[in-house]
């Protein structure tokens, strides 16, 4: 299983993006062993994003949220309830980082809840992130391309 952030979803809809092509192909690997898994928060951070940027293609927005309403064909949207968002808010204040967010917690959290170890990110803010598994502990590792 694998989670996909911001990163990923710009570098698949937004061709000018440096990651293009390596997004469409780890999109494509993993695919052929599963969906990926985001939530809405890292869609609203998305579509956010895509509008703001006046360098890019707005038809990509069009794209984007076309395949969020048509995503029972590649993509799950996990849940986002206000435990989890309380539990995120409270990781952000303990990290005290600017680079940090409410977002980039609450997708930590989801894949510590939902036991998904791979994330298609391009950024290094995940790297050597763990997540908590009982007695258990895992590494985040980005998808490798």
């Amino acid at each position: 299983m694998a989670f996909i952030d911001t990163g990923g979803f710009i570098a698949l809809y937004v061709p000018e993006d440096a990651h293009h092509q390596e997004a469409l192909e780890c999109r494509e690997q993993t695919l052929k062993f599963s969906r990926l898994y985001t939530s809405s928060a890292v869609v609203s951070e998305t579509i956010a994003h895509i509008q703001r940027d006046h360098l890019i293609d707005q038809s990509a927005l069009a794209r984007f949220t076309q395949d969020i309403v048509d995503r029972q064909k590649w993509i799950m949207l996990l849940h986002v309830d206000d435990d989890l968002t309380t539990r995120a808010l409270e990781m952000v204040k303990i990290r005290n980082n600017r680079r940090f967010g409410l977002v980039d917690a609450t997708n930590i959290l989801l894949m510590e809840a939902h036991r998904i170890d791979y994330i298609f990110a391009f950024d290094s803010l995940y790297d050597g992130q763990v997540v908590k598994r009982g007695h258990e502990t895992r590494f985040i590792t980005r998808i490798p391309i």
